[in-house]
């Protein structure tokens, strides 16, 4: 009678399971806030109709708004990253490019802030 061999393989997932609960909590975080921001403008703008104007309104806005950017840019900049990191050069040149372009992008719309 032939000896049946078995294999057995190990798989270690902490690494991709943080990374994935990196990318849902800031995904929640940056929609939850999203919204608060929404709300908090579609409620100054109901006072300025009426006639009441904050002035402080625009500030607290413009904070939800950046705060929200940061935590969905950083959703997306991680989830990019785990589709590109197996791609090759050109698609982790374009990443890294992009990624250096929001954050530009990101700090040159904050000046004004």
């Amino acid at each position: 009678m032939a000896k049946k061999k078995t294999t057995t393989t190990t798989r270690t997932t902490t690494h991709t399971t943080t990374n994935n609960d990196i990318i849902k909590f800031c995904g929640y975080w940056g929609l939850i806030i999203a919204a608060i921001a929404a709300l908090l403008s579609f409620i100054f703008g109901l006072l300025h109709i009426c006639g009441i104007d904050i002035s402080w309104s625009g500030r607290v806005i413009g904070l939800c708004n950046t705060i929200s950017q940061i935590a969905l840019l950083v959703t997306v900049i991680l989830a990019a990253y785990r589709y590109m990191r197996g791609k090759s050069v050109v698609y982790r040149a374009f990443f890294w490019v992009a990624v250096i372009f929001v954050i530009l992008g990101l700090i040159g719309l904050n000046l004004g802030f």
